[in-house]
């Protein structure tokens, strides 16, 4: 993607802006929340990355201007995801691509803990439900990672990823992050590949593919036509 414009939505603190740093492109990263601070803290040395911080409805840059445009982890998190991509999709350019994901809402993805957890621990202090689920995901780790070899981690409360092959540390850190993301957010729109396929129809755009994944999400990837 050398010399590509590449426009990140809701960045975080740069999980994978990271990645899209080694790519050569010029990238647009923004997010919502103070959690720019945090990438820039991670990958503001990387040459060509441009963070800032914005509303997914109201992003301040020239519309049809980018190559690609990446959502991942964000959009079931919003009020309106279906106008959250409608807002994303203005920013491609004729021939360009977008990538994003959510949640699945088939019914696997919505049995799970966090379903009936979630009344609860979208409502409690962030600060407080983070010292939970950091105390909660190392003593849950091993009988989820066990689960994992059956296919039956949608089981545990909380996520793990030493399936993956992670390093002990980093699956810990891994863990506790997208733990506290399933029950911190105050909205938690699940979606199915058919209403996914209808926002990339409304906004004019050849679904190039469009999958659940086996992590419980599902992915789509569309392109806009030339």
């Amino acid at each position: 993607m050398e010399g590509q414009r590449i426009l990140e939505a809701g960045s975080g603190a740069g999980r994978f802006t990271e990645v899209l740093c080694r790519t050569g492109a010029d990238i647009y990263s923004f997010d919502m929340t103070r959690a720019v601070e945090a990438n820039s803290a991670n990958n503001g040395g990387c040459e060509g990355l441009a963070l800032f911080q914005a509303d997914i409805f109201s992003i301040p840059l020239p519309e049809r201007s980018f190559d690609r445009v990446f959502c991942l982890g964000v959009l079931q998190h919003t009020p309106d995801p279906a106008r959250a991509f409608a807002s994303l999709a203005k920013y491609i350019r004729p021939g360009g691509e977008i990538v994003v994901d959510a949640y699945a809402g088939n019914l696997t993805g919505r049995l799970q803990w966090k379903y009936v957890l979630r009344p609860i621990t979208s409502r409690m202090p962030a600060q407080t439900l983070y010292r939970i689920v950091e105390k909660v995901v190392p003593a849950l780790s091993a009988p989820t990672a066990f689960l994992h070899r059956f296919g039956l981690a949608r089981l545990s409360p909380i996520l793990d990823y030493s399936h993956l092959g992670f390093s002990a540390g980093l699956n810990r850190s891994w863990s506790i992050l997208n733990s506290f993301d399933m029950y911190a957010p105050a909205y938690d729109y699940p979606q199915t590949t058919k209403s996914m396929r209808k926002w990339f129809e409304d906004a004019g755009l050849g679904v190039i593919s469009l999958r659940y994944m086996r992590v419980g999400g599902v992915v789509g990837r569309g392109k806009y036509p030339n």
